[in-house]
């Protein structure tokens, strides 16, 4: 009689420890999925504790590893910009976390036909914040430098 109540006992702690999911899961803030959207090359900046990925379109990502390219109308760049934060699981390592800003820079064809350059950011805070009307050419110029990363 002991015996049983001893394994009922085991058993129906047995079970209450399989009743919680120790996953870790990301937040939803540090997710950026969009469709048609393809990473193009990423890069890390020390002094702001920030990374960023430039996602690029398939017109955008054909383009993006040429020296000189000629930018045609329906290419789409996103450049998002994460802030860090430590890693909890691996010490000494950090991970994305809140996202500070999408940039966002599209080709598009006027009346005649030229190409024409939009450019727009969205989630704003403090530091993009102060990206200026004027500064948006240094942004435009900086997210068309990226070079394709080279996937094997």
């Amino acid at each position: 009689m002991t015996r049983n109540l001893v394994l009922f006992a085991f058993a129906c702690l047995t079970m209450l420890g399989c009743n919680k999911s120790h996953n870790l899961s990301p937040a939803p803030e540090t997710i950026f999925d969009e469709p048609g959207m393809h990473v193009v090359t990423s890069t890390f900046n020390q002094r702001t504790e920030t990374i960023s990925v430039l996602y690029g379109n398939d017109a955008a990502l054909s383009h993006a590893g040429q020296a000189r390219p000629e930018h045609v109308a329906g290419e789409e760049f996103k450049l998002v910009t994460w802030g860090l934060k430590p890693n909890p699981l691996w010490f000494g390592s950090d991970i994305n976390g809140p996202l500070r800003s999408v940039e966002t820079v599209k080709i598009v064809a006027d009346a005649y036909g030229a190409a024409r350059i939009d450019y727009g950011v969205e989630n704003r805070n403090e530091e993009t914040a102060k990206i200026a009307p004027t500064d948006s050419d240094e942004r435009i110029n900086f997210i068309f430098a990226q070079r394709a990363s080279v996937f094997p």
